[in-house]
């Protein structure tokens, strides 16, 4: 009898921390209202812990506001957007664009993403993209769709690479483009605990690496791009339509710098609700144009470590900086650039004429 207890008792351990595979039904659906809370910080996460049966505990993790993901079909958003798909569907995932930059003629509400799921192979994309400009919608396929997923995700055995470029009109005046690479792996398996899942459960982690360029068109003005290196981590649960921990960072070089932590989370009263994406600053620059081969970039008083990153406008680096708000651009040729700004709170940008 004891054996047969030990049997069963090895058997149930094994199934509580087993390998899981997260395929298309774990995705969101139509009516999903899917909550979750962001935190102060990336206190107690190290990107690099990770692996075989691995424990991830973050139920200290402290939440300081909330965003909510309604899903619903393109078609029930506005009848115009079914041309990206009549079964695409998806969230706002903010209410105004943000600015690159560059001044916008027209303007830019109600953003929308959406996604879709397909087969042969199976996966989950991004599929279109819609929005309201001047008072008038207007919807976007994505020309080269964005394999979010490839499913099944399982660990040691999913690793892909797609490409995607999604060009958005700005009726008569210009366009928005996005366009780069997506690289997703399976990185880890084991269980997770959040303030949200006190009980730890089966989780994988995805990481997914993306590096694109955002760019702007204006009238006959060449178009200004702005370099955007990311990766995503996210740990996944079989059942649960959201990723029950999502980690964003921003890659400078080898260093990955941790900007947004959310997680799945109930409703809890008093915290701040906040669109999902959150409005890029940006920042002023004195003397501008720099004529004396030093400018000085107002970063917050309170940002203590942070990257400056210049570009030019075919987006190559130039230069880089570490922690310094005055930056020497003598070695740098005349002409307009963009200084990428990169701190745990986030990103920002700051226009740099050099003469």
């Amino acid at each position: 009898m004891r054996k047969w207890l030990l049997i069963l008792a090895s058997v149930y351990c094994t199934n509580a921390n087993a390998q899981i595979q997260i395929v298309s039904s774990d995705m969101p659906v139509v009516g999903d209202t899917l909550r979750s809370s962001i935190t102060a910080g990336a206190s107690g996460i190290v990107l690099a812990n990770t692996g075989a049966g691995y424990t991830w505990d973050y139920s200290s993790l402290v939440p300081v506001a909330q965003s909510v993901a309604n899903y619903r079909t393109a078609l029930s958003v506005n009848p115009l957007f079914g041309i990206i798909s009549l079964t695409a569907y998806g969230y706002k995932v903010a209410d105004s664009f943000p600015s690159l930059g560059v001044s916008l003629p027209v303007t830019i509400k109600d953003l929308y993403t959406f996604f879709n799921i397909k087969s042969s192979p199976s996966r989950f994309v991004a599929e279109g993209f819609a929005a309201t400009i001047s008072g008038i919608p207007t919807p976007a396929a994505y020309a080269d769709e964005d394999e979010v997923y490839k499913f099944p995700l399982q660990y040691g055995v999913t690793n892909d690479s797609t490409s995607f470029d999604l060009n958005f009109n700005l009726a008569t005046v210009g366009s928005i483009r996005q366009k780069g690479h997506r690289k997703t792996t399976v990185d880890g398996w084991g269980t997770i605990k959040t303030p949200f899942f006190t009980t730890a459960v089966n989780c994988i982690r995805v990481r997914s690496e993306i590096r694109e360029v955002d760019s702007v068109k204006v009238g006959p003005l060449p178009a200004v791009g702005v370099p955007r290196n990311s990766v995503e981590y996210k740990w996944l649960a079989t059942g649960e339509h959201y990723p029950i921990l999502w980690v964003t960072a921003t890659i400078t070089g080898s260093t990955e710098t941790i900007s947004t932590v959310r997680y799945r989370d109930m409703y809890r009263p008093g915290l701040l609700n906040v669109t999902e994406t959150p409005a890029i600053s940006i920042l002023k620059v004195y003397p501008n144009p720099a004529t004396s081969g030093y400018l000085t970039i107002d970063v917050p008083a309170n940002w203590q470590s942070f990257i400056v990153e210049v570009y030019d406008m075919q987006g190559k680096s130039v230069a880089q900086y570490q922690n310094t708000k005055r930056i020497d651009v003598s070695n740098i040729a005349k002409g307009n650039y963009i200084a990428v700004i990169n701190h745990k709170a986030g990103r920002a940008y700051a226009l740099i004429n050099v003469d």
